[in-house]
């Protein structure tokens, strides 16, 4: 009886010991792709960038199609926009919960972009008061008549680790919107997420 409790001593210090090393590697793991993200961000590198997106999101949308509208979006006839900043931030250490198979985590992020409207004159006085309205007024300030610069604050990322992928996938969670956009952004989110990991952030 005494080696049968010796042994299972052992055996749960030893399972114990593996799941903190899991933790323990999933959270490099995790550091390393934000770390990753955030270079191909400011760099608008997309094709690197895009790895990192849910697999599911190129059964809704094709890749190619994706990365054009992405690049489409970023400077056409109408603006342009660099990004200038990007960053992950938490008060405390990100904390990597489990559902299911997957491992996740909400990471909070802040940023800022310089967006340049290209349109006449009567373009600027419809698009800057939109602008200022979805971002803050505080948060856009003007460098010129057509160029300004936007911070992104109160932002998060939802990460999951798919135990089958070598990285971590990322999704920001943009439900609080509001208006058509957000009911978009709502039926994204919860079809691209998988479905342990959407009830998950759900009850957090």
């Amino acid at each position: 009886m005494k080696h049968l409790v010796l042994s299972l001593t052992a055996l749960l210090f030893t399972v114990s010991t593996l799941h903190a090393q899991s933790k323990k590697e999933l959270t490099a793991m995790l550091d390393r792709d934000l770390e990753l993200y955030k270079r191909y961000t400011l760099t608008l590198n997309l094709d690197s960038s895009l790895q990192f997106m849910p697999p599911k999101m190129f059964e809704v949308v094709h890749r190619d199609s994706l990365r054009e509208s992405l690049v489409q979006s970023m400077d056409n006839e109408l603006l342009s926009i660099q990004m200038t900043s990007f960053d992950f931030v938490s008060k405390s250490k990100i904390k990597i919960k489990k559902a299911g198979q997957y491992h996740w985590a909400v990471v909070p992020y802040t940023g800022s972009m310089r967006l340049t409207l290209k349109g006449e004159e009567s373009f600027r006085a419809i698009v800057i008061p939109v602008l200022k309205s979805q971002f803050g007024s505080k948060n856009v300030q003007m460098e010129n008549d057509s160029t300004m610069s936007i911070k992104l604050v109160n932002k998060e990322f939802i990460a999951f680790k798919d135990p089958a992928l070598p990285i971590w996938s990322l999704i920001e969670d943009k439900r609080s919107g509001k208006g058509r956009e957000a009911e978009y952004q709502k039926m994204l989110f919860e079809t691209i997420l998988p479905e342990e990991v959407l009830k998950a952030v759900d009850k957090k």
